[in-house]
């Protein structure tokens, strides 16, 4: 009995051993899998996309990349309306010469800056010197005749002369005067030096005079050419009042009042965005467009502007503002659009941080954005060609996975 009862504990003991062992192999091989799934879960963290690409700084020019801060754009509610450049009509001038001639000198070229007053060109004519010749001849005449007519007074005064000839001698004289005048005037309006004329210094040539200061527009002569009296030669602009005409329709005239903020683009250039206020609401009806001209002064620069430009405007009906990026700074991916924030820059490089952003109301080439961190007020943003930093990203993190 007491052998069978030692088998029996015997018997016990192995089989708690083998069990124990077991559980101790079952336990070690599930930690080992568990230590192999937090590798792999590990090694997958550390495969995250990569959301930052460096650039050189001469890359930016050569793939079209340009960098700005966000702009503060009214997009909701406004009216769209189009027009074009205008100048008023004193800031326009066509110049052409009093009398014809032959083009002897041409000084400016278009685009150039000119004086009122300002010789541009100069033209010959022999009439000119007959002309100076007359005033001279006039001159002395009427030197002469003034002389006779205050003698013939005073004789006439004493009964020594007629009454009749008294005033043939006046009427001869006030002719004289009137003459004079007019070939001085006649001088005056051609540009002529009448303190040199008068000294004895004849001229060939006559100026032809910038009437207003501005910018070379237009130049139709050239040296040698013949142009008749009153012909074209040169058109001159004063940028400095280029305002807005805009074509509002009548049903929405009442919404405008003087004073509203306006934002428009130029056709040949959208992405560029351009501000302007409404000074004068036009008090005459086309009938044949069904609109009334307004008027809007821009705001800030106007470099690049030029008078009969077309343009596409917003009048805004309410001040909601929003920050804005123009449609060229977003990228889209899977239905997420995205943006390039500038994080570092040195003497050659920078750095870009693709973050995600939300899309808002878009028009005239401007997109609302939402952040879901604040940014920093002058944070420099990719404004023009994200298309293109993306692909350098999406380029880079294809390369690192092949490596």
């Amino acid at each position: 009995m007491k052998n069978i009862l030692k088998i029996s504990t015997l018997l016990i003991l192995i089989l708690t051993i083998i069990s124990c062992g077991n559980n101790e192999s079952k336990h070690t091989e599930g930690d080992d899998h568990k230590n192999e799934h937090s590798e792999e879960e590990g090694h997958n963290e550390g495969e995250e996309t990569p959301n930052k690409v460096a650039l050189k700084l001469n890359q930016l020019e050569i793939m079209g990349i340009e960098l700005g801060n966000l702009s503060q754009l009214n997009l909701g509610a406004s009216l769209k309306v189009n027009g074009q450049l205008e100048l008023p009509p004193q800031n326009m001038a066509s110049v052409s010469a009093i009398i014809g001639g032959r083009v002897q000198s041409v000084a400016v070229v278009e685009g150039d800056f000119v004086k009122k007053g300002q010789i541009i060109a100069t033209l010959n004519n022999p009439e000119i010197i007959s002309m100076q010749r007359a005033y001279l001849a006039a001159k002395s005449n009427l030197t002469y005749l003034e002389k006779d007519y205050g003698r013939k007074k005073e004789l006439e005064k004493d009964g020594i002369t007629s009454a009749r000839a008294f005033q043939e001698a006046e009427a001869a004289y006030l002719n004289a005067k009137a003459d004079l005048n007019a070939a001085k005037a006649t001088l005056n309006l051609m540009g002529m030096n009448i303190a040199a004329i008068e000294k004895g210094v004849i001229v060939a040539s006559i100026p032809v005079i910038a009437p207003i200061q501005g910018f070379i527009q237009k130049i139709e002569i050239n040296i040698g050419k013949s142009v008749a009296p009153e012909q074209e030669m040169f058109e001159i602009v004063d940028n400095n009042f280029l305002h807005l005409g805009l074509n509002v329709f009548e049903k929405d005239i009442e919404k405008l009042s003087i004073g509203q903020k306006i934002a428009f683009t130029l056709s040949t250039r959208p992405n560029k965005m351009y501000e302007a206020e409404i000074f004068a609401l036009g008090k005459a009806f086309d009938l044949d467009t069904r609109s009334v001209k307004v008027h809007a002064k821009i705001i800030g620069t106007h470099e690049g502007l030029l008078t009969g430009m077309f343009v596409e405007a917003r009048i805004s009906t309410d001040s909601k503002l929003v920050a804005a990026l123009p449609d060229e700074a977003f990228v889209n991916e899977k239905g997420l659009d995205y943006i390039f924030v500038q994080i570092e820059k040195d003497e050659d490089d920078l750095v870009l941080e693709k973050i995600q952003v939300i899309k808002g109301v878009s028009d005239l080439g401007f997109s609302e954005v939402q952040f879901s961190n604040p940014m920093e007020k002058n944070i420099l943003i990719v404004t023009k060609g994200a298309y293109y930093v993306n692909s350098e990203l999406n380029k880079g993190e294809f390369e690192g996975h092949d490596h």
